[in-house]
Parts: C-alpha cells; sequence; structure tokens
C-alpha cells in the first residue's frame, strides 16, 4: 500500500467559528483510483519539533507528498509553515513531491521565484501549449488562480505553458518534483493523463 501525505486548506464554520483543516474528497477519489493512500496532515504539524515531525513521518512512510490547491498565501500561516517544513523534509530525502496550483506557487516559491498577479485565469480552460518533449499532459487544463509564475526554478524545466506565456506546468531535471498550476481533481472526468502522470511521479 503506498501511502502519501496531502496538505490541506482551513474552513470556518460559520455558526460556531470552529477552525478545522479540510480536504475536497475529489482529490481522495483521484488518488484511490491511481492507488495511493492519502494521509492529510494537520496543518498544526508544523509547531512539531523535528523529531516528533521525523517520527511521525518514519510511522507513516509516505511514499512522497502532494502539496493541495485552495487559499492564498497568508490566510493560513499554519499552513503556509507546514508546507515549507515538508518541502525541507522531502527535498532533501529526493522524495517525490506534487504541487497543485498554490502548491506549485508554495514549490516555485521554496526555490526563489516570485509570484505574479495574472489575469484571465479563474473559472476559465486553458489549451495546453507543451514546452518539452515530455506530452504526458492533457490538452486542455482547467484554471482557478489569481496568481502565477512565468520563471522557472533553477535546476526545473517548463513542461507546459499558457496562451499568456506564464507557466502552467513544470519539474525538476533529476528529481520527482512537479508543479501543476490545474486541479486534476476538479475535472468532470479525470483526465488519463493527469492520472497516469501521477502514476509516474509516485511510482
Amino acid at each position: 500500500m503506498k501511502k502519501i501525505i496531502i496538505t490541506q486548506r482551513l474552513s470556518i464554520n460559520d455558526k460556531t467559528r470552529e477552525k478545522r483543516d479540510s480536504i475536497d474528497i475529489k482529490l481522495i477519489n483521484l488518488l484511490l483510483k491511481v492507488d495511493l493512500y492519502p494521509v492529510p496532515i494537520p496543518n498544526l504539524f508544523h509547531l512539531l519539533e523535528k523529531k516528533r515531525f521525523n517520527k511521525f513521518m518514519n510511522t507513516i512512510n509516505p511514499c512522497g507528498v502532494i502539496l493541495t490547491g485552495g487559499e492564498n498565501f497568508g490566510v493560513n500561516k499554519s499552513r503556509d509553515k507546514l508546507e515549507k517544513k515538508l518541502l525541507e523534509h522531502f527535498t532533501s530525502r529526493r522524495k517525490p513531491i506534487l504541487g497543485i496550483c498554490r502548491g506549485a506557487q508554495m514549490l516555485a516559491k521554496f526555490f526563489g521565484i516570485k509570484l505574479i498577479k495574472v489575469k484571465n485565469h479563474v473559472r476559465v480552460y486553458h489549451k495546453t501549449i507543451l514546452a518539452s518533449k515530455d506530452k504526458l499532459f492533457p490538452k486542455s487544463i482547467n484554471s482557478f488562480h489569481n496568481y502565477g509564475i512565468n520563471k522557472c526554478p533553477e535546476n526545473f524545466i517548463t513542461t507546459v505553458l499558457n496562451q499568456d506565456n506564464t507557466i502552467e506546468a513544470f519539474k525538476h531535471k533529476k528529481f520527482k518534483w512537479e508543479g501543476w498550476m490545474w486541479h486534476p481533481e476538479r475535472d468532470k472526468i479525470f483526465s488519463p493523463q493527469s492520472l497516469k502522470r501521477i502514476q509516474k511521479i509516485f511510482s
């Protein structure tokens, strides 16, 4: 059984003001389709000291991590800190990483890239422009973000571009670290290319 760590967004109950970590069940369903067993990690785990954090990771023994979408940076500072901690952990161990939308932005920021404000990237579909020899990507992708990137991190290559030349996907030259600016779980029918690619990353 391949287990995978996935991050969560913050939701607040309007009546009780109770704060909850949450994840889109469609993403859970997508991962089960490719025989990955998701382990949602609490955002407050950013407070764990290194020894306890590593003990948790060793107990779970995940094959990699997915930094999920949703929320702008700064909305949930615990999540911001946790995802940075996760990137430090998984990059140091050269384990697979997939950043989805916000997760791709976090991956880019972690490697020194500044985000830019973008237009016409919310609730729309874009045709993909393949920018590398790697062709295993959907022909069109959804878009739900106000910020993007126009420069690839060092030691990464751009794999998919938008028509406005912003980067829709990038991957590391050597390790299985990728960022996608779309949400594969939000497609009405999961893209076969996205499913195969997730399998490839976490194989």
